[in-house]
């Protein structure tokens, strides 16, 4: 069936409205408060330095190599909170049996496991196109073909996206316990409206880009005039508090994605906790 946008990007505002109390909570638990305290608990070990010395690559990729070295754990720390967090609201928010919060809650933990190892076939697979292309460029020596190579394999490593796109909502919702098996029913729900679902999710990240910059640049103007510190507080309070705003929007729209590729566009947008 063809995915009419307009009608998921609706059911999606539904979805929310319909379940706001309850996204409000786990947005705040899994997404905002994580990022926050990720902000302003792990320095940025000279990464803004690094930035504005845009001129000096290699400097800057040092000290983000150095970075991920030292912080590994915080970041996987963080990933895992929000993969649970993940699971939960996409449960929450597209799951027709209308789990409690508490349900969600243990779904999340208890297919944890199952979304981490379709994350990591994902990746592995997005990016086997460019490692290959780097490793044959780098066997005949060329920066030409490496270059050709390079850019042959990026509309290939989209497309693989976007057929895993619906890789968590499936986890979640459909609650596939078999990575494979989720990848796999991702691709297959998504035939015929690949490139429709590309254009889709690149509005979405485009319009966050845009909105996310413009709001951090405004409050980062006001803010400063209170001084350096509580303009940094203010700045990771505002990055926190837009990426849990874009968080529960990306899952409610993959979750509305996912409830209409499955045939399931006429059921009532369900409603936590409570009963028919």
């Amino acid at each position: 069936m063809k995915l009419d946008l307009s009608a998921a990007w609706d059911g999606a505002m539904t979805m929310i409205r319909a379940n706001r109390e309850v996204v409000t909570v786990l947005a705040g638990v899994f997404f905002f408060l994580p990022n926050l305290a990720f902000s302003l608990f792990l320095p940025d070990a000279g990464l803004a330095e690094a930035s504005a010395a845009q001129s000096d690559w290699e400097a800057m990729a040092a000290v983000i190599q150095d970075f991920y070295a030292q912080y590994w754990w915080a970041l996987l720390l963080l990933a895992l909170i929000q993969m649970i967090g993940a699971i939960a609201s996409l449960a929450v928010l597209g799951d027709g049996g209308r789990p409690t919060v508490g349900d969600a809650l243990r779904r999340g933990l208890s297919l944890l496991p199952t979304l981490l190892g379709a994350q990591i076939v994902a990746a592995l697979a997005i990016f086997a196109p460019i490692v290959l292309a780097s490793g044959i460029g780098a066997a005949t020596g060329s920066a030409g073909v490496i270059g050709l190579l390079t850019l042959i394999s990026l509309p290939v490593m989209i497309y693989i996206m976007v057929k895993f796109s619906l890789s968590s909502p499936v986890v979640a919702v459909d609650q596939i316990r078999n990575p494979l098996a989720a990848l796999a029913h991702s691709w297959r729900m998504t035939k015929g409206n690949s490139f429709r679902l590309f254009f889709f999710f690149l509005l979405l990240i485009v319009a966050f880009v845009v909105v996310s910059t413009v709001l951090n640049l405004i409050i980062g103007l006001v803010l400063a005039l209170l001084g350096e510190a509580l303009q940094l507080i203010g700045l990771a309070i505002a990055g926190a508090l837009i990426n849990a705003i874009f968080s529960v929007v990306a899952y409610a729209v993959l979750a509305s994605v996912h409830q209409r590729l499955a045939g399931q566009a006429s059921v009532s947008v369900p409603v936590a906790g409570k009963e028919d």
